[in-house]
């Protein structure tokens, strides 16, 4: 299961850091210059300075996961710090000095190598564990109130981790993923460097068509980078989280080194109702997936939207970027600068309800064209334990669990409510039509059962020679919040993406799910491409 503990992103990017300035007069007592009363051993200057210092940002961030275990920790102070009152435990296991870390809430804390080493004007301070952390273990840091700011301000309480910061699991699994030009032919002989924990680990080189694959990896985020004489270097993240994972990341298209800069541009829709979306931020990092993982992690602010649409200039290459907006789901994208590149739209969920799960297709504007008209299509568990093909031709796209049907003329509001709705319908009729395109299909309600679900390529369903959808850059991402679990929350909904193989074909079979598997999420990732004409034997 994907799953990132995150930070609300609005604050900690937008607020500017106070500068606190420090007085001629402040840096002068009785003992003389600053560097005069430390010789002499002050504990600090006597000043009218009377503000508690605070502390203004951990690293690793708290609520986070998957931080290497050789990791060292820091914290930012809101002040100039007397250096002496920050200490750490160098000798034992023992919870002292003012600078802790901790697995089991300091009834114990983490040896260190060395006393902590100031930094950025005594405002930041850094520990090194004297051994490298344990494994999928998540650790707390405490400063004490003994620290003091140099006018002898203590802080006014402990200063301890909420949730603390998690490392990674031990295993190793796969990294797999294609290679394409820009027009979405395979590319061959791209050299792939693979780093974790900013050291690389592994390197290989695409095929004949385009594919890479490398193993063992260690589990954690990986940074791949793509290069190859001719194009822009390019850059993508992804995370191994369980022993023996293959991880298959997205096509990537690589850009030619001739492209220049551009305005980068598109529209944020609702997911259900297709209205342009106002209120939203927005972000942008440079490279592919990149994800918030509790701190910016290079993400930058660049818009707050009222009418959906956004646009950014860049130097060419590839972006990922980010919008948040209160009651919806954080939203990813990958786009594009080579000259100006408009249509690069995205759609932003709403908090679900318990027990309700929102997938949604989506697929972008390529040059050629070859995504026209993809469709969804959902077989479902009805209530005669036998199935049901939800899909956009038929006369209804809503159906009722209590009938049986798509109509339910005689129900409560519970009943109206228990429902598979494909919410959106999008193809070349649309307004806009498409490409770009995104659909989307909403379970009110998942119940045991087996639920399918698969794209059509209703464009070229006819054409066994086409390779359209393959190229064609389409993506589902799932959103499912399971019952009991506080839907608004990221960390407790269940995330999952996929994208469409590398592989020819007019029937893309995208995942299984089913509530009762065991063991794990429910969802079983299929990734089969094979040719169907009519969209009503797709199931």
């Amino acid at each position: 299961m994907y799953s990132s503990n995150y930070t609300n992103p609005v604050f900690p990017l937008v607020l500017v850091p106070l500068v606190l300035l420090l007085s001629s007069c402040s840096e002068r007592s009785e003992y003389g210059e600053k560097s005069d009363y430390e010789k002499l051993g002050a504990a600090c200057i006597t000043t009218e300075d009377v503000t508690a210092p605070t502390v203004s940002s951990e690293s690793p961030t708290d609520n986070t996961t998957y931080n290497s275990p050789a990791t060292t920790v820091a914290v930012t102070f809101s002040e100039i710090m007397a250096t002496g009152s920050v200490t750490t435990n160098t000798s034992d296991t023992t919870c002292s000095g003012s600078f802790q870390l901790s697995s089991d809430n300091f009834t114990t804390c983490i040896k260190m190598s060395a006393a902590p080493v100031a930094s950025d004007n005594d405002t930041i301070f850094t520990i090194t564990p004297a051994s490298s952390l344990s494994a999928a273990t998540t650790f707390k840091v405490k400063i004490t109130t003994s620290v003091t700011d140099i006018s002898c301000n203590t802080l006014g309480s402990d200063n301890s981790s909420i949730v603390g910061f998690s490392t990674s699991p031990s295993g190793s699994g796969t990294i797999t993923g294609s290679v394409q030009m820009d027009n979405g032919s395979p590319l061959s002989g791209v050299s792939l460097s693979d780093a974790l924990w900013g050291s690389t680990v592994a390197t290989t080189t695409s095929d004949s068509d385009g594919d890479f694959s490398q193993t063992p990896l260690d589990l954690g985020w990986h940074s791949l980078t793509y290069s190859k004489s001719g194009y822009f270097d390019t850059n993508m993240e992804g995370l191994l989280e369980t022993d023996g994972q293959t991880l298959i990341v997205d096509s990537v298209r690589l850009l030619p080194d001739n492209c220049t800069s551009g305005t980068m541009s598109g529209k944020i829709t609702n997911a259900v109702t297709g209205d342009n979306m106002s209120g939203v931020y927005m972000w942008w990092a440079n490279g592919l997936d990149k994800k918030w993982r509790g701190h910016n992690r290079g993400f930058s602010f660049f818009s707050y939207i009222g009418n959906g649409a956004w646009s950014l200039f860049k130097n060419a290459g590839w972006y990922t970027i980010l919008s948040y907006k209160s009651g919806y789901y954080y939203a990813y994208q990958n786009v594009f600068a080579c000259g100006n590149q408009p249509d690069q739209n995205n759609s932003m969920s709403e908090i679900l309800n318990e027990g309700e799960m929102r997938i949604i297709l989506k697929w972008p504007k390529t040059t050629p064209e070859t995504g026209k008209d993809l469709d969804s299509h959902l077989q479902i568990p009805d209530n005669a334990n036998s199935t049901f093909h939800v899909y956009a031709p038929t006369s209804s796209k809503k159906y009722y669990y209590a009938t049986d049907n798509y109509t339910c003329p005689s129900c409560s509001s519970d009943q109206l409510s228990d429902n598979v709705t494909l919410d959106k319908d999008h193809n070349v009729n649309s307004s806009p039509a498409s490409p770009p395109g995104d659909e989307t299909i909403t379970i009110s309600k998942v119940r045991s059962g087996t639920y399918s679900f698969s794209i059509h390529n209703l464009t070229d369903f006819d054409n066994r020679s086409i390779t359209n959808l393959r190229q064609s850059g389409a993506k589902v991402k799932v959103i499912y919040c399971p019952v009991g679990a506080d839907c608004s929350k990221e960390e407790s909904v269940v995330r999952k993406k996929f994208h469409v193989p590398n592989k020819n074909g007019t029937l893309w079979r995208v995942f299984t799910f089913n509530s009762s598997d065991s063991g794990g999420s429910g969802f079983t990732r299929v990734r089969t491409m094979t040719y169907k004409e009519a969209p009503a034997n797709v199931y």
